[in-house]
């Protein structure tokens, strides 16, 4: 589902130069937190790392430098908009240890593009993305389906892969949000067609859907995304950014507001239920193709799976197609039914959730 995420598109230079001294302040005094967890992944992301200066980058990378952040052995991704860059900006970001990319593409029709308020043309496309072509492989493409009518989806992801070769792509359907005057939503059946659409061009050039919304080719799936739905640990710094740590439970959140950031005030933590962390765990994990492992459920929740989970729930959803479940590896998994229906599915078993 893509939705509207906090983001901050007009920064002059010295809030820029501010905010980025902040943020590492509150990196370095927050790092602790991940003691014992090995990084395995850096993403600068929502809508604003493309308006941050090539020195705030360079900052980072002496910081991570001086904390031991081994920046060769991670995936380290800039999410950017297409609108904001030019080459010295992109060749800064690869000297500061940047090896993955994310575009935020969402569409190669101008139409479609202004629908949603972007400020990125198919020109502004055309002429920035054979520019991270150059400096980097491992290039990914955030696109949206489920909006603008008599779309040529195929034609544009055709287009928009002659500019870059692209490695890795999240297909998101449109939500549409509360503010005036947002394109309506499809209905169902062109939504479905378009997504079909996509899932074929993608198969085509050898793409794999190892999630429900993205797919890649072999090798590259993203780290960070995995580490959301496989119930790992993350820290996030900045306005609107959320952390969870595994081992305690907590998740913590700053709010959407940049100058309460700056003051060091807008942190807040809950710790989630025991229910609420079940529900999570199962929220997550099933969106990924490979599932989730059952028997990694006692370290996490202290009990075994059927303890908490009722089997009955489970089986009925293995009968009926939507679930594989396999005894000897614990490995619990939708079934390309069950990906269409995961909805449906959740709700069964968090009513079959016994705490």
């Amino acid at each position: 589902m893509y939705c509207d995420f906090f983001s901050v598109t007009k920064f002059s230079e010295s809030a820029s130069e501010n905010y980025g001294k902040v943020l590492l302040n509150e990196l370095e005094s927050r790092l602790d937190e991940l003691s014992g967890t090995k990084i395995v992944s850096v993403y600068f992301g929502g809508g604003s790392p493309s308006v941050m200066s090539e020195k705030f980058y360079r900052n980072f990378a002496g910081f991570a430098e001086k904390s031991d952040i081994n920046l060769a052995e991670c995936e380290v991704t800039v999410e950017i908009n297409p609108a904001d860059i030019g080459e010295s900006w992109i060749k800064n970001l690869k000297n500061c240890g940047v090896n993955r990319i994310s575009l935020g593409v969402q569409a190669f029709d101008d139409t479609a593009l202004a629908e949603t308020g972007r400020r990125t043309t198919v020109a502004d496309m055309q002429k920035n993305i054979p520019l991270f072509a150059k400096y980097f492989d491992n290039i990914s493409c955030d696109f949206i389906y489920g909006l603008g009518k008599n779309r040529k989806i195929n034609q544009e992801l055709t287009k928009v892969f002659e500019l870059a070769p692209f490695k890795h792509l999240s297909a998101y359907s449109y939500s549409r949000p509360s503010r005036k005057n947002a394109p309506q939503l499809l209905d169902e059946d062109e939504t479905l067609l378009q997504e079909k659409e996509i899932r074929d061009f993608l198969q085509k050039k050898g793409f794999s859907r190892y999630e429900i919304s993205n797919y890649s080719l072999k090798g590259f799936e993203s780290r960070h995304n995995m580490l959301y739905w496989t119930y790992g640990s993350w820290l996030g710094i900045g306005a609107g950014a959320a952390s969870f740590i595994r081992k305690t439970g907590v998740s913590s959140r700053y709010a959407d507001d940049i100058d309460a950031f700056i003051e060091g005030d807008g942190l807040s933590s809950v710790e989630l239920t025991l229910r609420e962390k079940i529900e999570e765990f199962l929220l997550m994990g099933l969106r990924v193709k490979i599932g989730i492992n059952t028997k990694d459920f006692k370290e996490l929740f202290g009990k075994n799976f059927f303890e908490l989970v009722s089997e009955k729930v489970v089986s009925d959803l293995v009968s009926d197609g939507f679930l594989d479940f396999d005894g000897a590896t614990g490995i619990l998994k939708c079934t390309e039914k069950g990906s269409e229906f995961l909805n449906a599915v959740l709700i069964k078993l968090f009513d079959g959730i016994k705490c």
